[in-house]
């Protein structure tokens, strides 16, 4: 190729090569087209059920399927020119598709995104949806918590009824109501209203509860169907009722001084008394699985002195000094059976627990400042120290383990399993000093806090009433 050729050749290609470069940078910056969103399942648990619901992710933030999430949660929906309005605990929600507004009472707010159609369904974020309708959102084991469900308010006393079941009270001047509460959602239901009776007790196998009414006649209330079947109408006092631990039948202190322990067989509805040992004021009644021993305490009153040198006035004293709790074994088997007062001491004793009627656990409570221990007491006389530690508040008997609930310092309480049968102590939870008690049933741990009904569920609470 000549020189001259060359340089021609070489000249083209570069008005070429400078043609497209400018027709390209005049030309409209051209976006490429956006990548459908990838419809995945994602696992929650909404209302106590681990349910699957479709999701997107969309500029970072996950986008669930609103199909699935007013089916989980039970609520109500219309839709109407792509407007879909949700109704759910006297909260309104109102989206539209393809709008970034949300919204709740009437209040209008923005969402990070809008509500994105796919294949006809909308996907809208989770977290202003779930407050919107005045629920809550937490997260547990990596799994997004959702609670929807309105909670029982200001319930007391909580006991386990079976797995995943608890029995609380409301009190009035009307009387006392028992809901049981589902411990995974919080949903409740009415068991029981009565005035004047006693608390309901649960039995061994958690599917029924005793209780009496004013008048003294034993009930039994089956938790599944919610009915009463009256098992006596005997109008004796029963300040206490104790279940057998195969459930076939109830003991109970008989009388206002609570001097005999009476067995009612639920069968027949027959009543026995088993001990009459004319020991007055009895409380804290345990009984041994084989029903042959009985654990209680006594408490005795002050002496009452009258000035008789002038009977013209009403001048009575009453020592106090006097007044003490003890705790007492009564063994039917015994050749001549008699109460055994197994302690001594003038410490207040309270949460009273024995299982073989041998050994008796109690939280002993001292008249001055130091701090209350747990210790145990056996046939002989015999007592021990079994928690020490911090400033025992409660503690409770459970299939060979003892739960202690007990305050570390001014704002932190713990909560410790023992086992009775080798003594090693196991911290189980650091709570908050507002803990005020504690209920166990098989593994479930509930407590109350500031009024508040709270379920163990791993490392966290779950509140079940508010």
């Amino acid at each position: 190729m000549s020189m001259k050729k060359a340089l021609v050749v070489s000249m083209v290609a570069t008005v070429v090569g400078t043609s497209v470069v400018s027709a390209v940078s005049a030309a409209p910056a051209v976006k490429p087209a956006a990548v459908p969103a990838q419809v995945q399942i994602s696992m929650l648990t909404i209302n106590g059920s681990t349910i699957p619901v479709h999701s997107i992710v969309k500029n970072g933030e996950t986008l669930v399927s609103l199909r699935d999430v007013i089916k989980a949660i039970g609520a109500q929906a219309e839709v109407h020119s792509g407007t879909t309005t949700i109704k759910l605990n006297d909260h309104t929600v109102i989206l539209k598709n393809s709008s970034q507004q949300i919204v709740v009472d009437g209040v209008k707010s923005n969402l990070a995104q809008p509500v994105t159609i796919i294949a006809g369904t909308s996907y809208v974020a989770l977290r202003p949806l779930v407050s919107g309708l005045g629920g809550t959102i937490g997260k547990r084991g990596g799994v997004l918590e959702i609670s929807t469900v309105p909670l029982l308010e200001e319930a007391e006393n909580p006991r386990f009824a079976g797995a995943g079941k608890l029995i609380v009270s409301k009190s009035d001047e009307n009387g006392r109501t028992d809901y049981l509460v589902d411990t995974a959602s919080g949903k409740y239901e009415l068991l029981l209203t009565t005035n004047g009776g006693s608390d309901l007790v649960v039995s061994p196998s958690g599917d029924k509860a005793a209780y009496t009414n004013a008048e003294g006649a034993v009930y039994v209330l089956d938790l599944k169907t919610q009915a009463s079947k009256l098992i006596t109408s005997d109008n004796s006092i029963k300040p206490e009722l104790v279940w057998s631990a195969d459930g076939s039948a109830i003991y109970f202190l008989q009388g206002d001084k609570g001097s005999v322990i009476a067995k009612l067989n639920l069968a027949d509805g027959a009543i026995v008394k088993v001990v009459e040992d004319k020991v007055d004021y009895k409380e804290n009644l345990n009984v041994s699985a084989d029903g042959k021993n009985f654990i209680y305490t006594v408490t005795t009153l002050g002496t009452v002195t009258s000035d008789t040198t002038n009977i013209d006035e009403d001048n009575v004293t009453i020592d106090f000094s006097s007044n003490q709790q003890q705790i007492f074994a009564y063994n039917t088997d015994n050749e001549k059976p008699e109460a055994v007062k197994l302690t001594a001491t003038t410490d207040d004793k309270v949460f009273v627990w024995s299982a073989d009627g041998q050994k008796a656990y109690y939280v002993s409570v001292p008249s001055t400042d130091e701090k209350a221990t747990l210790l145990s007491v056996d046939s002989s006389q015999k007592t021990a120290k079994v928690f020490a530690d911090y400033d025992v508040e409660q503690a409770i008997l459970l299939n060979g383990m003892l739960y202690v609930l007990a305050a570390q310092d001014d704002s932190n309480s713990v909560i410790y399993s023992i086992d009775t049968a080798t003594g090693k102590q196991t911290k189980l939870y650091t709570v908050s000093s507002d803990v005020s008690s504690i209920s166990v049933g098989g593994s479930q741990i509930a407590i109350v806090e500031n009024g508040r009904v709270l379920v163990g569920v791993g490392d966290s609470w779950r509140a079940v009433t508010r």
